[in-house]
């Protein structure tokens, strides 16, 4: 494996050093992989699915030609570890893990075959690859990674009118920012929701039989976590009012009925089944009585429930909301900054001396939302927006009828992008592994989403193009 420079130890602005614009042959191919979010500590590591991508991984190593793999940030989540055994570092004990040992063997076997790069561009939840030297070196000592960068920018030989360019996206948004990957002090906001909040949390463990605060890591998106608690303690009581109230009530009654029917057929022989409560009326009277306070009861508190529900979401408008540009995590506000960078002079923030006009497919993540759209310049030349998605189960709001909490329902979103060329053109695809996620869900919950429970992926679904695009070869 071919030995980098290391990154610079302090860096003080991200963008002070000039982006590296390399040459593919025409034959390459590149695959952007973001989001995995691998590793953390027992309980709180989020990424499920080490099968599926040590197949992907064994599927690029096959390829014929050359391949580059670009790790496009949050490879690892080194937010979810504490502190790491002694004698290693965050990487060190994740590559270790039992459940990783194929994925990162596939991973090395890629890196190690002829004509294959693996470049890792720092996110915000694996920052510390860029300023721990000793993380570097575990990395490129397990023969795993080539080469760190703070960008990835490239040209095909034959089309060098078409430049394609990376970076993980999380400089696009302002409550993830990193002024300075060179200090492990500089830790942006979302740091620290993450280490002294959702960290926290996930500790609580399991509340109730499908009330686990372990999942609150998997909440999609975050902003909708308050949500996600108050609709799993509102599933769940109506679920047990439900099942402690309701069917026992509705058992008690049938039994009643029945008896009231043998009594009556002993004592007066032919007698329709509807009118044999006649034969015990003040059972019927009691049980009239129960039922109308469990009605009354249930009714009281879904109305109180909705009221401090609505109560406290227009509390929350009330306060000012910020610019639309300065509001944390919101996947469009990041679109539309990333297409303003492309039809303008300015640099992408990772990639100095780079101007957004020329870049022709600028790739990120960060956001987990996979997407790919196209652009017009007011020359008439195009581009292509990809977002490489994740590699997560996230838990996602589905509304309910009548006004109820949204129910959370989980789904696999398993991604990444490819760029290559072919014939006359610079292609860009969106590739999706799907793959069914278990679910959970209570009889009330399944009740209230009645005919919009999102349709499941069929068990060994093959990988899939979900969105493509194409660049002619001159501009």
């Amino acid at each position: 494996m071919e030995e980098r420079p290391e990154p610079e130890a302090i860096i003080r602005d991200t963008a002070s050093l000039p982006a590296r614009v390399r040459t593919l042959p025409s034959d390459a191919l590149v695959v952007f992989l973001s989001d995995t979010h691998i590793g953390g500590d027992p309980g709180r590591d989020i990424f499920e699915s080490p099968e599926e991508l040590t197949m992907l991984l064994e599927e690029l190593a096959a390829h014929d030609g050359p391949v580059d793999l670009v790790l496009a940030g949050d490879f690892f989540d080194f937010l979810q570890i504490g502190e790491a055994p002694s004698g290693e570092n965050r990487a060190s004990a994740t590559i270790s893990r039992p459940e990783y040992r194929g994925l990162f063997s596939a991973l090395r076997s890629f890196a190690g075959g002829e004509d294959r790069r693996v470049v890792y561009l720092p996110g915000n939840h694996d920052a510390e690859v860029w300023w721990n030297g000793e993380i570097r070196r575990t990395l490129r000592g397990e023969g795993l990674v080539d080469e760190f960068a703070f960008s990835y920018a490239a040209r095909f030989e034959s089309v060098p009118d078409r430049l394609v360019y990376c970076e993980h996206g999380n400089q696009f948004d302002p409550a993830n920012t990193i002024k300075d990957y060179g200090d492990p002090l500089d830790t942006p906001f979302g740091d620290h929701v993450v280490t002294d909040v959702v960290r926290r949390v996930v500790t609580g463990g399991r509340i109730t039989r499908s009330f686990d605060l372990r999942e609150v890591n998997k909440v999609f998106p975050l902003a909708t976590i308050p949500e996600w608690i108050a609709g799993r303690v509102f599933y769940d009581l109506l679920g047990r009012m439900a099942t402690r109230l309701l069917l026992p009530l509705l058992a008690g009654y049938a039994v009643y009925r029945i008896l009231a029917y043998l009594l009556a057929v002993s004592s007066e022989g032919s007698l329709s089944f509807w009118k044999s409560y006649r034969t015990l009326p003040g059972v019927q009277v009691v049980f009239g009585e129960i039922a109308w306070d469990a009605l009354l009861l249930a009714t009281v508190f879904v109305l109180f429930f909705l009221a401090i529900r609505r109560t406290a979401a227009r509390l929350g408008s009330s306060f000012t909301a910020p610019p639309a540009e300065e509001r944390p995590g919101e996947v469009r506000d990041s679109v539309e900054k990333t297409r303003t960078v492309l039809l303008s002079e300015v640099h992408p923030p990772m990639g100095r001396g780079i101007r957004g006009r020329e870049i022709d497919v600028f790739v990120s993540g960060h956001t987990h939302v996979p997407s790919l759209s196209e652009l017009r310049r007011e020359n008439g030349s195009g581009a292509v927006v990809v977002n490489s998605g994740c590699w997560l189960r996230q838990l996602r709001p589905i509304p309910a009828r009548l006004g109820g909490p949204p129910v959370f329902v989980p789904k696999f979103v398993q991604t990444h992008a490819r760029v290559y060329l072919q014939d006359t053109e610079v292609r860009a695809e969106l590739w999706e592994h799907p793959k069914p996620a278990p679910r959970r869900l209570r009889p009330v919950e399944r009740l209230a989403i009645l005919g919009r429970l999102p349709e499941q992926p069929d068990t060994g679904a093959k990988p899939r193009i979900s969105a493509r695009a194409g660049l002619s070869k001159s501009r």
